[in-house]
């Protein structure tokens, strides 16, 4: 049983063109001595020939060139997308440089404008990564319900840093809001174009989107003496986050161009991509990037604890020591190697020395992160944004699952399973205070009775639900909006009594992605079909407004303290309020939160 915890705390740890004249008119304007108009009609014809195009032409949208409907100008040059039905997609734009050479663990600088057209037909490469991406995730969720997988190897690289641009219309008519989307896969995998990601149905609900790549791992994740040494505001080790800013950046500049609204931003993710967008809320750099977050299953704290500039800079150390090279800075021997060899050196020093670390730690680095994200939100230093907040019925039940199919050693010491619930008890003490231990000893009885499920719900219930609702609570405070959701759709079949509403299910609602290949494996019925088209409704509702709610939806209550008001997704796909969202144990009171947090 407690070996399964473990299991549990490390796995989670980790176009339009001009008419032609009717032909009746052809042989008036055409005459080749052309006389004064006689009437009134013949008038407004010539001026409707002659004059209007050059009115209209004038006054069409930068991003409509007359004559290739599908080119959008930007800042940095102009882009031919692709049409899909009445909408068009720009695919692989840089919003960066490439982060190579010389520029490998350096904030994202300018793009280099460029000359002519560029393709934006095909995606950008996805950031540098295992080439099984997030296959290893998603093949033993197939395989609890007895399904084959076998999903497609990652071609990946340094030079990285695209985004992409769904539009519903084109040309566009008017401004609409913007939702940007952070990609989940631990800050270690995943990219913004997988196919999963496929915006076609969500901004048929009147929106536009982005999705965007960022630096993983060792090369968006490091920290070294030398890189805070070299930089001017005297730090490192958060480049992906910084690599999101930029992106955001870019679309506060440009997205007008495709009919976006730069002052209706959502910044919404799933997983990492969730932790990302709540840290984000928590840096002074993005003041006035976005207006709303959407999070789903990423609490910002609870899951570890944020380290410090020289806790980070320690393990950079290490890694730096362990590298070969001629060159008397270690700095320079780390960019001398190739992607690959790189990040294989930082797997096995982190492996040997540094086991509970992860390859992608947060760090408090004093200028993205000025101080944790806990201290930050309980003293009220965030961006005024409005949060939609929410997580899975089972979230921990993939990774049991998959750490089972890697047949995970168990340990050779008593140590092993105390050292577990330790772990378990250090990320929810925080919140729990004096009510730790009594919490744990209370999920361990169920454990005793109900086993995997009980594991389920006690890693669910200290490391999500309670980070999240305090998340809402300290949201609500400082006098935003929160709506909070819990996701327990469980699609029937082999696995479902194994797995439950699982971690990241509520992605293919979400893109209604039913037929991508990372999810036809599961049997999806109708009902599915009719969750997807309410959530894709609730999270557009509230990118355009603040309020998810719309006409034709069941109510969603807005968070309050007093009744804890969230919206459930049933394990049947219905949609109900219900109240006391709180897990057993978990107190949410503004001013307790306040006192244990800051």
């Amino acid at each position: 049983m407690c070996e399964r915890l473990q299991l549990h705390v490390r796995g989670f740890a980790r176009g339009h063109g001009q008419e032609l004249p009717a032909p009746g008119c052809a042989k008036l304007i055409g005459m080749n001595h052309m006389r004064a108009p006689r009437s009134l009609a013949c008038a407004r014809l010539l001026f409707a020939v002659f004059v209007l195009p050059f009115v209209q032409a004038g006054a069409q949208s930068p991003s409509t060139p007359a004559g290739d409907p599908t080119v959008a100008e930007v800042a940095d040059g102009k882009l031919r997308g692709v049409q899909y039905g009445a909408g068009v997609v720009f695919k692989g734009i840089p919003f960066a440089r490439p982060p190579v050479g010389e520029l490998r663990w350096r904030e994202p600088q300018p793009v280099v404008p460029w000359s002519g057209v560029r393709d934006a037909t095909q995606p950008g490469s996805a950031c540098t990564q295992v080439s099984t991406g997030l296959n290893g995730f998603v093949a033993p969720l197939a395989q609890a319900y007895g399904a084959p997988y076998q999903g497609e190897s990652v071609q990946s690289s340094e030079d990285c840093l695209y985004l992409n641009v769904w539009v519903p219309a084109w040309p566009t008519q008017s401004a609409l809001p913007v939702m940007v989307w952070l990609h989940g896969g631990a800050n270690m995998a995943g990219s913004g174009s997988q196919s999963t990601y496929d915006g076609q149905a969500l901004v048929s609900h009147g929106v536009v989107l982005v999705t965007i790549n960022y630096r993983l791992g060792v090369f968006g994740f490091f920290s070294h003496p030398e890189l805070s040494a070299e930089s001017v505001h005297h730090s490192s080790g958060n480049y992906g986050l910084l690599d999101q800013l930029a992106a955001l950046e870019w679309v506060r500049k440009n997205i007008s161009r495709f009919g976006g609204d730069p002052q209706n931003v959502t910044l919404f993710g799933e997983s990492a991509g969730a932790i990302d967008a709540g840290l984000l809320i928590t840096s002074p750099l993005s003041s006035g990037l976005f207006r709303r977050v959407i999070s789903e299953s990423g609490p910002t704290f609870g899951v570890g604890s944020a380290r410090t500039l020289a806790e980070a800079e320690s393990i950079g150390a290490a890694i730096g020591r362990a590298a070969p090279g001629h060159f008397s800075s270690t700095l320079q021997n780390l960019r001398g190697l190739p992607a690959a060899q790189m990040a294989e050196l930082a797997d096995q020093v982190l492996k040997a020395h540094f086991q509970d670390v992860g390859s992608a730690p947060l760090v408090v680095d004093g200028w993205v992160l000025p101080r944790s994200p806990q201290a930050a939100l309980a003293k009220g230093a965030i961006s005024r944004v409005d949060l939609l907040v929410g997580l899975n019925g089972r979230e921990l039940s993939a990774f049991r699952v998959g750490a089972a199919a890697r047949q995970t050693p168990k340990t050779d010491n008593g140590g092993g399973a105390r050292q577990a619930i330790g772990r378990l008890a250090d990320a929810a003490a925080p919140l729990y205070g004096a009510w730790t231990d009594p919490a744990i000893a209370w999920y361990l009885t169920k454990a005793l009775i109900h086993r995997d499920a009980a594991i389920d719900q006690a890693s669910n219930d200290m490391l999500v639900a309670c980070p999240l609702g305090a998340m809402a609570t300290l949201l609500l405070a400082s006098g935003q909006k929160a709506f909070v959701y819990r996701f327990d759709r469980t699609i029937p079949g082999k696995g479902a009594a194994t797995l439950g509403a699982f971690h990241s299910l509520e992605i293919p609602y979400v893109f209604r992605a039913f037929e991508d290949p990372s999810w036809r494996w599961l049997p999806f019925t109708s009902a599915d079909s009719q969750l997807s088209a309410a959530i894709q409704a609730y999270w557009t509702q509230f990118a355009k407004t603040g309020n998810p709610n719309s006409a034709g939806l069941p109510n969603w209550p807005a968070w309050n303290n007093d009744a804890e008001p969230f919206l459930e997704m049933g394990t049947g796909a219905d949609l109900a309020a219900q109240r006391g969202f709180s897990p057993t144990f978990c107190h949410l009171s503004p001013d307790r939160l306040r006192e244990r947090l800051e």
